[in-house]
């Protein structure tokens, strides 16, 4: 089979490709690599090494370690993540968009590097529809149980939400003790299709998790009387880099402390399993069963706060 490539349009509006024999890095210095495996490019909001794409007999591969973000077709990789690539497949990095292409042609390639100063972390502002996932109980489970268990159980968990948070196009944040964090940003995509994204995975977590805990329970003592509370919310934030890391980026926003709060009463204060703030509501109403729940005093909130607690899809 041919090797794959990638094309692009360089600062001068010229088409550039480079052929994919074995690896490719994409960044603005990628010190110590050939010239035919780096892409150089003079970006400050791209990473000296930003992402690394890697041809095996597995297959195409894109592997994240950026400060400021990789996009495959307008999707924020999670950060540090790998992901496989596939024919047509468009990677965004800063300001620049990668088409894939396989199997591949000739390339030209360029040895000019840039400046090697500091790479530019840029906070960027925009909307987000944020989902939380608490697992209700945890902490006494760890109690009671061997570590090695409540790793087990735990990874199981993690494990079959993130591949729901993929399957439905979402960014993998964080794994915060027992609960997982995941957003959907609205940048690129209508606010309605990405906030009901993040309700369809919701409800497909659900769902697993009623399953898994069947088989959980198999495998580690108690593991049935585990819980878990969603919470979905949509509103503005800050995505930054706040540390060293490339895995160090930080949502920060209302929304991000509500969605914690409101994961932390479903299935607990409140009956529901899933809940949803207003905005999200209004944005996905027509598509799914919403209850409206009136207005709750919420914990460490000035206030109440209108919830809606989220159903079946109608469409």
């Amino acid at each position: 089979m041919s090797s794959p490539s990638l094309k692009w349009i360089d600062r001068n509006k010229k088409v550039r490709q480079i052929l994919i024999t074995d690896r490719v890095c994409i960044g603005r210095t990628c010190k110590g690599i050939a010239p035919r495996q780096r892409i150089c490019l003079e970006d400050p909001q791209v990473s000296r090494d930003h992402a690394e794409i890697v041809w095996t007999a597995g297959g195409l591969q894109i592997v994240d370690s950026s400060r400021n973000g990789t996009w495959i077709n307008h999707i924020r990789m999670s950060a540090g993540a790998t992901r496989h690539l596939a024919d047509g497949d468009r990677i965004g990095v800063g300001d620049f968009e990668f088409v894939v292409s396989l199997p591949a042609v000739e390339a030209d390639t360029g040895e000019d590097g840039p400046a090697t100063e500091l790479t530019r972390v840029s906070p960027v502002s925009e909307v987000i529809t944020a989902l939380m996932a608490d697992i209700r109980g945890f902490s006494a489970y760890v109690q009671r149980h061997s570590s090695t268990d409540a790793h087990g159980m735990i990874k199981n968990i993690f494990n079959v939400f993130s591949e729901i948070v993929v399957e439905f196009n979402g960014t993998l944040k964080d794994y915060a003790g027992d609960a997982i964090f995941a957003f959907w940003e609205h940048r690129f995509k209508d606010a309605a299709e990405q906030s009901g994204q993040a309700c369809r995975a919701a409800q497909r977590q659900m769902h697993a998790f009623a399953d898994l805990r069947v088989d959980l329970a198999e495998r580690y003592a108690d593991a049935d009387e585990l819980r878990i509370g969603w919470g979905i919310t949509t509103g503005s934030i800050t995505l930054s880099s706040m540390g060293s890391r490339a895995s160090d980026l930080a949502v920060v926003g209302d929304c991000v402390n509500l969605a914690a709060r409101l994961s932390g009463l479903a299935n607990k204060d409140i009956p529901e399993a899933i809940l949803v703030c207003a905005r999200t509501a209004a944005l996905v109403e027509k598509r799914f069963d919403l209850r409206d729940l009136g207005r709750h005093t919420i914990r460490g909130r000035q206030g109440t706060e209108p919830l809606f607690a989220l159903g079946p899809v109608l469409t």
